[in-house]
This record gives structure tokens, C-alpha cells and sequence, in this order.
């Protein structure tokens, strides 16, 4: 079986609210296996030394951003799609942005740092998306940063996708659940299921971003 994680990332000051999620699965069916909270890159290096699993490792941030600044035609397209269907435009931020400058700074070190020491395959993802462009319910996907409940409902929506084991106690962080997302958005890509897909456009933009 392959081992999934993601990875919701924080700035590099602020790792206390990184939080990475593993799970085991095939192309049917995803079981969670463990989650790590407040995981510094010195943690997440560690942790990814040690496995020797086929590894599928999706990233929530930026892993890239546009020469010049502004959106990656990647964020345009993904917007563009989340807004069709009804969710906010702002939860797709420009890379360069103030607010994400330090966030993408992360992104790129880690993702590159990752595909020097392990041969896994790597993909931009975007956790709210991966659950919003496939539910046909967004009041929870719309809340759940916020709010616990929304959370067990989406929940119930992964175990209905094949989504199995997640523990009660990742649902009362949106930073450990977005990370169980991000596992799951991996997941998808790695087995052809992205609802959103934009590949890799090396060497500006070195890996793909899907949902």
C-alpha cells in the first residue's frame, strides 16, 4: 500500500500550527494512521527519512509563485472553478501577497528539501477545494475553518468517498483536519481523480496543483 500525508503548512515562525496527516491506502480506500501537530521542517525531515513506503505527499501552500509577482495561471484557474461553484474567491491568495509571502518562503524550501531526501511524489493541493468541488453540500465546506461540527459532517462525506479511521480528536483542530484533506486531495491526484488539475510547468512551477 502507499502512504498518503499531508500537509498543512504554516510560516516558518508559526510551526506550531503545522500539522501533518498519515494515512495508508490503495486506489479504493484511505485509512488514517497518525497525525503530527506543530511539526518544525527539522520534525518533518526526520519523519520522512524514516519511511520506506511508496510515498504520495501533498502540500497545502504555495510551492511556487509567478515571476514578476501576481497569481500563477494556476491560482486564476482554480479560483475561477471554486467561484463556479459557489465558493469564496479569497481562500485562493496570491503567492506574493503580504500575508502569504512567508508561507510560500516555506513552501518552496520544504518541497524542495523533500525532493532531495525521499523519491516521493509531490503535489500542490488545496484542502477546501478538494472537499468543496466534490460535495453537494457547501454549508459545511464553507464553516468548517471555524467550526468543529462542520467538521464531522465532512467527515461523514470522506467516509462515504473511502475515507476511513480519522480520530475524533483531529476534527478539533482545522489545522489537523485541513491536513487530512490534503492527504486526501493527494490521494485523488496520485489515482487520476483530480477535480482540478494544472500541471507541472518546470522550472518556475516544478510540481502539479490539484484538488
Amino acid at each position: 500500500m502507499t502512504l498518503y500525508v499531508g500537509i498543512d503548512l504554516s510560516g516558518p515562525s508559526n510551526t506550531k500550527e503545522t500539522s501533518l496527516a498519515f494515512f495508508k491506502g490503495d486506489e479504493s480506500k484511505l485509512r488514517f494512521q497518525q497525525i503530527v501537530n506543530g511539526a518544525t521542517d527539522e520534525d518533518i525531515y526526520e519523519l520522512f527519512q524514516k519511511q520506506t513506503d511508496s510515498l504520495v505527499i501533498g502540500i497545502d501552500a504555495p510551492l511556487s509563485y509567478q515571476p514578476g509577482g501576481g497569481d500563477r495561471k494556476a491560482d486564476r484557474a482554480l479560483r475561477k472553478q471554486i467561484i463556479a461553484k459557489g465558493m469564496k474567491s479569497g481562500s485562493i491568495m496570491t503567492p506574493t501577497m503580504t500575508r502569504m509571502v512567508y508561507l510560500t518562503l516555506r513552501g518552496i524550501t520544504l518541497s524542495r528539501g523533500l525532493s532531495s531526501i525521499t523519491s516521493a511524489s509531490i503535489v500542490e493541493v488545496h484542502p477546501g477545494a478538494a472537499v468543496g468541488l466534490r460535495s453537494p453540500d457547501l454549508t459545511p465546506v464553507l464553516s468548517y475553518k471555524s467550526d468543529e461540527k462542520p467538521r464531522h459532517q465532512l467527515k461523514a462525506f470522506l467516509e462515504n468517498d473511502g475515507v476511513h479511521g480519522i480520530a475524533d480528536d483531529v476534527l478539533q483542530s482545522s489545522h489537523s483536519f485541513d491536513a487530512c484533506l490534503a492527504a486526501y486531495a493527494a490521494w485523488k491526484w496520485k489515482n487520476g481523480k483530480s477535480e482540478f488539475l494544472y500541471p507541472a510547468e518546470p522550472p518556475f512551477h516544478p510540481f502539479p496543483f490539484s484538488c
